[in-house]
């Protein structure tokens, strides 16, 4: 059940991350930034939640 909480806590801040690059992608348009963060929310919440159910 706790692996469930740190899943949403991780989902939830990997959200923040993404909706600022979608920000950065259509209102100042900064691709390269945007689709930066993108990526950078993508992997911080893929691995981890990857590593939780997989790597037992």
């Amino acid at each position: 059940m706790i692996q469930y909480a740190f899943i949403l806590l991780i989902l939830a801040s990997s959200y923040y991350t993404f909706t600022f690059g979608q920000s950065l992608w259509r209102d100042d348009h900064n691709k390269l930034g945007g689709f930066g963060a993108m990526l950078i929310a993508f992997i911080s919440a893929s691995l981890p939640v990857f590593f939780m159910f997989i790597g037992r």
